[in-house]
């Protein structure tokens, strides 16, 4: 991955940025009941088999930092809110995160089908993705400092 950012910052354009859009380390997914204006938890998403990856994302984005190839321009959390119709899209959803996909907690998904049952009409499922978003800008561009 140190690699692939090495070579990305060599094909930014001058003044360009890069930016890393990771899940949030310490806040999973939420799935909650979203009905006017009251959202009812139901679960969060487990992400186990994931954090492989995520800590190997963050030490290659400080490996860069640290071997100046980049420097830091900004960090920025941020959530992500997808609103889903009924409960039978949320297999789908979850398919179409890239893998290893988050999963339901044990009970999870049936207290979902429960909560939802009991919704009032108009009621729709929110999925909620906490993110971190890294800005790096390259140091040098042809030898010249673009700091």
């Amino acid at each position: 991955m140190v690699h692939a950012l090495r070579r990305a910052a060599g094909r930014l354009h001058a003044g360009g940025t890069l930016i890393s859009i990771r899940p949030h380390p310490t806040r999973r997914p939420l799935v909650a009941i979203v009905t006017g204006r009251r959202r009812l938890p139901v679960a969060t998403l487990l992400e186990t088999a994931f954090e492989r990856n995520l800590d190997a994302a963050e030490s290659a984005l400080a490996r860069v930092v640290e071997e100046d190839a980049f420097h830091l321009a900004g960090v920025r959390s941020a959530r992500f809110r997808t609103y889903l119709e009924r409960p039978s899209q949320m297999r789908t959803y979850l398919e179409l995160i890239y893998p290893p996909r988050p999963r339901f907690p044990r009970g999870g998904r049936a207290r979902l089908y429960e909560m939802w049952d009991a919704a009032p009409r108009g009621a729709r499922i929110e999925v909620t993705e906490s993110l971190i978003l890294n800005a790096l800008r390259p140091l040098t561009r042809g030898g010249l400092e673009t700091r």
